[in-house]
């Protein structure tokens, strides 16, 4: 690079351009920079006469493409100062020319603002990024004295200098040649100038590292256009670029860093920039834009599933999937929908079988409580394998279903055991957006040819939030325990238009609305004779078999229990827990697990207590805080209404407690019998 002393006359002189590139942020000097500049002109005289005043630097470089014709230099940095420069000679032009010198006012025109003999588009010395040519161009064409400005930083600007010039030069004349010499010759900045070896963008991050915080996306464009010349960079930008940030707006970081994932792996939020140089550095700029503006607006819809008006039920599957909240499989879905929007390798059907497979995925773990801390990496590996199956649809779901299986996806037996016994709602958040998800679709399935507008319901609790005297009365001599336990549980849960008019009315109450409501879940409300805690759990059994019906388990090792002729769970009886090489008969699960706490306990009283203050509903000595206490030893209580599943997660919780390995632990089992 060549850097060098140089004074505005220097720098705006000859036939030159200078181009502030797209990337570069607009015009936004105020009052508080221009009052400083016009006070250090101001000063100058006072000096001596060989005494200039350093105001900064300015870095460009050479874009030109053809050995004649106007100079270009794209600015790097030091544009804010260059562009007041110019706005001041503006002035300075008009002040000359309202004082009578027109001689001074075309000497600053084509010696300092204008290429007097360029075409329209290169007549400017200076060519602001394009947001800023409109305005810049009204206030440096602006020719009448008097005349109103269209409202911009740039006639702020103008409007301040021209004030203070005016100022300074009344009823002398003469001053105006003064100023121009003030602002021509005594200014200096340090001009530097890049060899075409250099890389202007390492300039750019280097010079702003300290300045406004931008965003990735910021820092791609401005990435992508530092590539591209000047002479391209409108038409690209038109075509490309302002498209997907209109459609995508702060969102378009998101889309990006999701767009380099749809193949796999794994890329941190805080590095998509340096991940998108890398994968972007060899490829043609043109060819990046283009590619990126075909994903967009596949990506607006998956923000606003609306947007997809050709197919209702791929917009059906969308809205779902954004309610579900995994925003981590958006990039193998990107991947997916755009090969159906563009009509590539992928059906409609496809994809849909893909959105209920990943829905079924986020429902079946929240209702069992899994989490999704583990979800991201997951959908980062699926999208990987799945890479080259997108031409293969029978492969690509079996492979999707086959390795979702395998990722802590809750079997029916703990999606039935969370249905019926753990919260389902919270008033807000991600479990208020999914639990509504769950009872509008059970709503729907019971009754598709009922259009109810899901935005005019809200999730009720049949049994309200606040016990009353009356619902005490309702429930029975266990009120307060089945309130405690069943009041957030799908059992206890609806959806009506009439939340806060049904609030704590009592159940028969409540019913009359229920029998007049055209929500079908509350239709076999209307007939219930009364409203307790058996009641909340036989309607939790059977909503959850529809849940599991709807969300079927595509783990076969995780599946529920087969079936006899009759349609009940086939048994798989317990003959004994063998602990450390010792055998103990047990004939039911519940045993299994008192077995197992007994054995591991020993006489060892602070274990039990440990193990109940960590597990006070499964383990206590007061018989009232469980809903189905069996003593276990003397004074002490285990809550046997358990699926047995969950009977043997108990077992290795007292294990890991009790610091005994699971390897010495075994349930001997008979085989199944039908209806056992």
């Amino acid at each position: 690079m060549d850097a060098r002393y140089a004074t505005p006359q220097k720098l705006f002189s000859g036939e030159m351009q200078f181009i502030v590139p797209l990337f570069q942020r607009s015009y936004s000097w105020r009052l508080k920079q221009w009052r400083t500049l016009w006070h250090d002109l101001v000063e100058l005289p006072e000096l001596e006469a060989s005494r200039q005043h350093f105001i900064g630097s300015v870095v460009m470089h050479p874009t030109n493409t053809v050995p004649t014709g106007v100079s270009k230099y794209a600015v790097i940095d030091g544009q804010q100062r260059l562009t007041t420069l110019f706005l001041v000679l503006v002035a300075l032009r008009d002040v000359a020319r309202q004082v009578g010198d027109e001689r001074l006012a075309e000497r600053i025109t084509d010696t300092y603002l204008a290429n007097k003999w360029a075409p329209a588009h290169e007549r400017y010395k200076l060519l602001p990024t394009q947001a800023d040519r409109a305005d810049f161009r009204l206030v440096a064409e602006h020719q009448a004295a008097g005349a109103a400005l269209t409202p911009s930083l740039f006639a702020e600007a103008y409007t301040y200098f021209q004030t203070q010039l005016l100022g300074w030069v009344k009823g002398r004349p003469a001053r105006a040649e003064e100023a121009m010499r003030l602002v021509l010759e005594r200014l200096s900045l340090v001009s530097i100038t890049l060899a075409d070896d250099d890389d202007p963008y390492l300039v750019f991050e280097s010079l702003n590292a300290k300045g406004m915080q931008l965003t990735a996306a910021d820092l791609i464009r401005n990435y992508l256009f530092m590539k591209i010349h000047p002479d391209q960079q409108d038409e690209l930008n038109e075509r490309y670029w302002i498209p997907m940030q209109t459609e995508l707006g702060d969102a378009l970081t998101q889309f990006i860093w999701h767009y380099l994932m749809r193949h796999g792996g794994n890329v941190a939020q805080s590095d998509v920039y340096l991940a998108f140089k890398k994968a972007t550095e060899r490829r043609d700029v043109a060819d990046v834009l283009r590619e990126l503006a075909r994903f967009a607006p596949t990506y607006a819809r998956l923000l606003r599933p609306e947007l997809e008006t050709q197919r209702p039920a791929v917009r059906q599957a969308l809205s779902r999937l954004h309610r579900a909240r995994l925003t981590v499989a958006y990039p193998l879905i990107l991947r997916l929908y755009d090969h159906l929007r563009h009509g590539e390798l992928l059906s409609e059907s496809t994809l849909l079988a893909a959105l209920a497979i990943v829905e079924n995925y986020v429902i079946r773990g929240y209702i069992a409580r899994r989490g999704v801390g583990g979800a991201n990496k997951s959908m980062q590996t699926l999208a990987s394998r799945t890479d080259q199956l997108d031409d293969q649809p029978a492969a690509l779901l079996a492979d999707m279903r086959a390795y979702l299986a395998t990722q802590n996806y809750p079997g029916d037996e703990a999606v039935r055991q969370a249905l019926l016994e753990q919260p389902l709602y919270h008033h807000a958040g991600e479990r208020l957006t999914r639990t509504r998800l769950l009872l509008e679709t059970l709503e729907t399935d019971l009754n598709p040819k009922e259009i109810v507008n899901p935005a005019m319901l809200s999730v009720e609790h049949i049994l309200p939030q606040t016990l009353t005297d009356e619902w005490r009365a309702e429930l029975g001599p266990d009120a307060e325990r089945d309130h405690q336990f069943l009041l957030h549980t799908l059992g206890n849960l609806t959806l009506t238009g009439y939340n806060s008019e049904l609030s704590n009315k009592p159940f028969s109450a409540k019913q009359r609305e229920y029998a007049q409501s055209n929500v079908a879940l509350n239709a076999e409300l209307a007939e219930e004779p009364v409203w307790n805690g058996a009641a909340i759990r036989a309607r939790g059994e059977r909503l959850a078999e529809r849940v599991l019906a709807r969300w079927p388990s595509f783990a076969p090792e995780t599946a529920g229990p087969a079936l006899d002729s009759g349609g009940r769970a086939a048994s798989i009886k317990p003959r004994a827990v063998v602990l450390r090489g010792q055998r103990y008969p047990v004939s039911t699960w519940i045993e299994v697990a008192t077995t197992t706490l007994l054995a591991c306990v020993g006489p060892d009283d602070k274990l039990l207590q440990r193990l109940a203050s960590l597990k006070p509903h499964y383990l206590n000595t007061n018989a009232g805080e469980l809903r189905s206490p069996g003593e276990v030893t003397p004074g002490w209580y285990y809550e046997r209404h358990q699926s047995a599943e969950f009977h043997q997660k108990f077992c290795r919780f007292v294990l890991a407690q009790a610091g005994i390995a699971e390897a010495d632990w075994a349930v001997e089992k008979e085989q199944p019998t039908p209806g056992g």
